[in-house]
């Protein structure tokens, strides 16, 4: 049967989200997802659904991911949706209730210039583990000495490896993946591929690689609003105490994120940037 349906494509630093505003159980979203994912005009990266808002909640919007799994730059991009949903002219914020995560997240919206400021969930742990054996190519000694400690960061809905100087292709991903799915066999994994140390002025370029369980899809994103926040929350313990400001040119656009560390942990994280958003358009789909 073939279905008409409304979405919304967003363009978060060129990790693009299509948003769906009709109406799916759960056990639909991998089928819709496939479907407009595969649709090459829309160049989308990975699908989330609008829900209806619970009264009462605290939140001004509800959404879910295709897998259920947490997304900042998703979450940010809601943000904005949801901003000129309700009338906001110029800058305010909103309240979000979003997949993966479970406090009601707030975006700061610039309705005008299109650009959003959240403040991240914090992540659940940081821990280390040692990926030096594991068949990795093209890896110098040091890199092998950091790969020792590889920073690990728990979101709850999403798990982020952060690695220094290793090169970001699909074997080594997939090398990655495989063992850490086997170890932890969390929703969704990303592997943020970072420059061995950031630059001046805290500038790190950033290739992030994204694997969603559910629909069994991998990505090279242009962006990855959580894996920017696992990596300046990662940079920032290693500095120690105080506030840190790093910039993360990616593949198709920057992200900026400001950690705070105290008492030996991450204290608060925010990413920000220009989102842009399309117009309401109908696909049809075959259900």
């Amino acid at each position: 049967m073939k279905k008409k349906i409304k979405i919304m494509v967003a363009d978060p630093a060129g990790n693009i989200t299509i948003f769906v505003k009709d109406s799916f159980s759960r056990e639909k979203y991998p089928a819709v997802a496939g479907q407009l994912l595969a649709d090459k005009e829309l160049k989308g990266e990975q699908v989330a659904f609008i829900l209806d808002t619970p009264a009462g909640g605290g939140a001004d919007g509800k959404m879910e991911m295709c897998g259920l799994e947490f997304c900042g730059n998703g979450s940010r991009s809601f943000g904005l949706i949801t901003a000129k949903k309700m009338g906001i002219k110029g800058k305010g914020s909103v309240n979000v209730d979003v997949s993966g995560c479970d406090e009601i997240l707030t975006v700061e919206v610039d309705t005008e210039k299109n650009y959003t400021k959240i403040k991240m969930p914090n992540p659940l742990s940081v821990s280390k583990i040692d990926l030096s054996q594991l068949p990795i190519g093209d890896t110098d000694s040091a890199i092998r000495q950091q790969l020792k400690r590889a920073a690990v960061l728990d979101f709850g809905g999403i798990l982020h490896v952060v690695l220094k100087g290793v090169t970001a292709d699909r074997k080594n991903f997939d090398i990655i993946k495989d063992y850490m799915m086997e170890k932890y066999n969390p929703p969704a994994l990303g592997v943020m591929f970072c420059g061995k140390d950031a630059g001046e002025k805290e500038l790190c370029p950033l290739v992030p690689v994204v694997y969603v369980k559910d629909v069994d899809t991998t990505y090279f994103e242009g962006s990855c609003g959580s894996g920017t926040t696992a990596c300046a929350a990662a940079f920032g313990l290693e500095k120690g105490e105080g506030t840190y400001r790093f910039v993360f040119p990616q593949p198709a656009g920057t992200i900026e994120s400001t950690v705070v560390i105290a008492g030996g942990k991450v204290d608060r994280v925010f990413i920000e940037g220009l989102v842009g958003i399309s117009p309401e358009m109908e696909k049809e789909i075959e259900l």
